[in-house]
Parts: structure tokens; sequence; C-alpha cells
């Protein structure tokens, strides 16, 4: 994950829509319009040569999706990445789409043509499965599409209602064009208009990787630390062995490579992290879970409290019956998420923290912390006081009963000049 925050993609949009025309691109784009004249010439020869141009243009696009998924937003200077087979894998794709598009149709009807439709929402996925991983059974799967859609939420939506816009954009400018131009200079346009509309798509999907890269479990392509860099991280090698074992579509190769280092040698909090991306991808919260329990007291014991709490929450929401077993743990997780805002989280630590650990010391200033989170954040004034109350009983000689009947003082003082307000 980039240090710098990224910009959302709807935040961004007249520059994706600008993309294809900086030099790189253009002139690509305009080689391979240019190139579709040859497509005239009579016979086979015509037409496989007009599939060629169709391959390299593709080839191209799945270049600029992956470069863009890296955090690259400059065209690639030609097609030097990536393989021949992108473009007829590209070609396949919308082939066997079609394929199984026309057979619901014809089988199934109304039901087929409602088929279709999702069928066309999950392109938009099947094409980034296939540009990350270049695996067509994997990309042709109905449940890779549905997995992507889920991960990015209403984005993907959005995402695929801007691709539609675009290419219906460039569907009415070429109509228009087509009864203008004669043959010779219209058939150039005609695909000059729809490779720039192509590229614009394929750029905006690859935003979406870079954008969602930990939603997806993908790690970038980002250029290697020298290794004289002090920050370089110690386990950088085993990450970018991860990272490409990711990006040829190796996932499964990958998370034993990881499991088997972490438990042989343990490894950096980017190695952890990269762990759980991979857990997410395969749907694993049975490891997430013994993962997480695991790693969270590595990093209190590094002093990584945010890092701890952000595993805290996600543990939370894994397993509704997490409960952090060591007192101190959980004090100190509760604290930290008052003071990071996650107040939810503060309160779901604190409740029970009595009956979990009866012998800590910290009962007092628990209970305290969640009267205040309750009246102060929550606005549950009451709750608050009876809350207080059952602590100024259990401990009526503690060095916090000050601040605990000032608490209670300023409840009441707000109460009281609300009711006149409010006559």
């Amino acid at each position: 994950m980039t240090d710098q925050p990224i910009v959302p993609f709807w935040q961004r949009l007249s520059e994706i829509t600008r993309y294809p025309a900086q030099p790189a691109a253009l002139i690509t784009i305009g080689v391979l319009a240019l190139a579709r004249l040859l497509g005239l010439l009579p016979g086979l020869t015509g037409w496989f040569l007009d599939l060629l141009v169709t391959v390299a243009l593709y080839r191209f696009a799945f270049e600029v999706l992956r470069a863009t998924a890296n955090g690259r937003m400059e065209p690639p200077e030609g097609m030097g990445e990536t393989d021949q087979s992108s473009g007829w894998l590209a070609i396949w794709l919308q082939l066997i789409f079609i394929i199984i598009g026309v057979l619901l149709v014809v089988l199934l009807g109304w039901i087929g043509i409602a088929l279709c439709v999702l069928m066309l929402v999950g392109y938009p996925g099947a094409v980034m499965s296939l540009a990350i991983d270049q695996n067509l059974g994997h990309a042709l799967n109905p449940g890779t599409w549905m997995q992507i859609m889920t991960r990015l939420g209403w984005p993907y939506f959005v995402a695929f209602g801007l691709i539609l816009v675009i290419f219906i954009s460039a569907g009415n400018a070429q109509a228009w064009l087509a009864e203008l131009l004669p043959l010779i200079i219209g058939l150039p346009v005609f695909h000059f208009i729809s490779g720039y509309a192509l590229i614009a798509t394929f750029h905006l999907m690859g935003y979406l990787i870079w954008q969602y890269q930990d939603e997806l479990g993908y790690t970038p392509n980002t250029p290697h630390l020298p290794l004289s860099n002090p920050n370089a991280d110690p386990d950088q090698a085993v990450l970018d062995d991860v990272a490409q074992m990711v990006r040829d579509g190796e996932t499964d190769m990958a998370y034993e490579t990881l499991r088997a280092h972490l438990r042989e040698r343990g490894g950096t909090e980017a190695l952890h992290t990269q762990y759980r991306k991979l857990l997410r991808v395969r749907g694993d919260s049975t490891e997430l879970i013994r993962h997480g329990r695991e790693w969270l007291p590595m990093l209190l014991a590094q002093d990584r409290e945010k890092a701890a709490v952000e595993l805290c929450r996600e543990l939370v929401e894994l397993d509704p019956t997490f409960v952090v077993n060591d007192a101190e743990s959980n004090t100190r997780l509760a604290r930290r998420a008052a003071a990071l805002g996650q107040t939810q989280l503060a309160l779901r630590l604190i409740n029970g923290f009595h009956k979990r650990h009866p012998k800590s010391a910290d009962i007092p200033e628990m209970y305290l912390l969640a009267a205040r989170l309750l009246s102060e954040r929550m606005g549950k004034d009451a709750e608050a006081k009876a809350l207080l109350a059952q602590i100024r009983t259990a401990y009526p000689d503690h060095a916090l009963l000050p601040q605990i009947d000032a608490l209670l003082k300023l409840i009441d003082s707000v109460n009281s000049a609300k009711k006149p307000a409010a006559t």
C-alpha cells in the first residue's frame, strides 16, 4: 500500500477521460486505428490482419490496466511488459461471453436476458481478474465477479456506470461521423474513437485495483528499495517474491510461502499484513481469526497500538464472541480505541471487563471511560449516570472518586440547562 492517500477515482474523472490523450497512448491508438485499413484487403488476409490489430489494441489496453494498478498514471511506452497472449486472452474472454449470452437468450428467453445483464455488469470484474492473474478460467468464474463486486461495493457499480457512459458516448460519436466521412477516412476515425474509449475504461479498471488494492489482496509492483536504504523492510525479498506470485496468479503458492515463513521465522508488520490480504482473498475467516489472535499481542509488544486497534476491530467483526483475555492488553486497546474515535469498539472492549478480569485494578478506570463515552459521544446520560453510581458504590474510597463526582455533576448541569431551553 502506498504511504500517500489515494485519491478516489470519482475525484479523477477528468484525468481518467484525458488519459488516452497523453502522447504515448495517443500515438499507439492512432497507429492501430490507421492499421485498420489493412482489414480492407480482400479475403482472409484482410480479416486476419484486422484480428491482429485487435489483439495488439487489447494487449496495449492490458498494459495500461496493469501499469495503472501498479500506481503508474502515465501511459506505458509501447507494450514491453505484457505478453502478447494478453491480447488473445481478451479476445477469448469477449468471445466466450458473447457465446454464453446468445445461448442463454436462446435457451432461457427472458430469464436468459436477465442473466446476460448480470454478465454485462460482471464483465469489468472479469477483465480486472484476467489482467491481474492471466487466468482465463478464473476470470470466467461468476464467483470471481461476485467476489470483486462484494469487496469493492458501490464504487464498482459507479465505475461500471461510467464505463457505460464512455462507450455510449463513443458509439454516438461513431454513428454521427460514419454518415459524414468516406470509408477510407471514416474507418480509422471510427476505430480511433473506440480505441480511445477502450483505453480510458481499462485505465479506470486499473485505477480501481490501485485504489482498492487492500480489499482485492493485490500487491502493486513497485520498484525495489535499494539494499542500502535503512528504511527497507527486512522481509522485502519475501514480499517481492510473494507479489510476483500473486501477479502470476499463483495465490495458493503465495499463501503457503507466507504461512511457512511466518511460522518458521516470524515476520515484519508488512509481511503479516500481506498474509492477511491473501487470507481475505481466499475467504479464510478461520485462519484470519487464528492469525489475528496470535498477531495482536505482538503488535502491542511493539507499541503498535493503532494497528492493534484496527486488528481488534477486524477480529470483532469476524467473530462477535471475540474477547481480549489479557487485562493489560484489554485496557490499552480500550484507551487507544477511545482516543481514535472508535467509540463502539472501546465500549465493546470494556463491556464485561469486571467479569473477565475481576482482580484488575483498572476496573474503575475502564467503567469511568465507558461512562464518558456514553455521555459525551452517544448522549446516553441516563446509562452513564447508572454506571457511575455503580462505580461509586463498588469503590467508595477509590482515587478516581473526584473525577466520577465531577462527571456526575457535569451531566446533571447539562441536563438542567436543557430543560429550560426545551420549556
